[in-house]
């Protein structure tokens, strides 16, 4: 009689987790309302994703909106899915930091809200979901991560805000490097007076 209350208990526990795993989540984005000047159509957040990650979709309204932007739909798509690694500093304190807000700034100039206009909160939790997969980001992958259910895109300024945030992504490295090698340069400069280098040094 246990064994077949402990095995009842394991069968409905399974089934909870899956269901819990397979069901969508109940805040995520569903629809994205494209911007490229003075035209404006919202879409299916699938099918925009569908569209960048293969070039396919049954939407005029959605090819139409591409077609005018000056550069090739591809070279446009490509903006949205290629990978921006994030190193740690930006990372720090779960995006709550002066450098990861600048990093926000250029994205929220792209992405913003509907319902929660001048907010870099969802843009920060989406960027912590991102990071957390593989410590990198795609600004396609941030959109899908994004905590409410539409988002404004404004295509021109897609590309300049993904350059701007790689370009942050990859000065880091070289300017910490700069700093730790000068701060070990002073701490063991013969010239330095030990007053200095007591002072300077751990």
């Amino acid at each position: 009689m246990q064994n077949k209350i402990r095995l009842g208990i394991l069968g409905t526990s399974a089934f909870l987790i899956t269901s819990l795993a397979l069901s969508p989540r109940a805040n995520a984005i569903e629809t994205v309302t494209l911007v490229f000047n003075e035209s404006r159509t919202s879409v299916p957040f699938s099918d925009f994703r569908r569209f960048i990650e293969t070039g396919e979709t049954q939407r005029t309204t959605l090819q139409n909106i591409f077609s005018r932007i000056p550069n090739t739909s591809q070279a446009v798509r490509s903006v949205f899915t290629s990978d921006i690694a994030i190193p740690r500093p930006l990372s720090e304190r779960n995006f709550d930091n002066a450098i990861a807000d600048f990093m926000l700034f250029q994205l929220s100039n792209a992405l913003s809200s509907i319902t929660v206009p001048d907010s870099l909160q969802p843009l920060r939790s989406a960027l912590i979901t991102s990071y957390r997969n593989n410590q990198s980001i795609s600004i396609l992958e941030v959109m899908s991560n994004y905590p409410l259910r539409e988002m404004t895109v404004q295509l021109p300024r897609v590309e300049r805000a993904y350059n701007r945030v790689n370009a942050l992504a990859q000065r880091i490295p070289p300017a910490l490097e700069a700093n730790e090698f000068l701060f070990n340069l002073v701490c063991n400069c013969p010239s330095a007076s030990s007053v200095d280098r007591v002072a300077s040094c751990p």
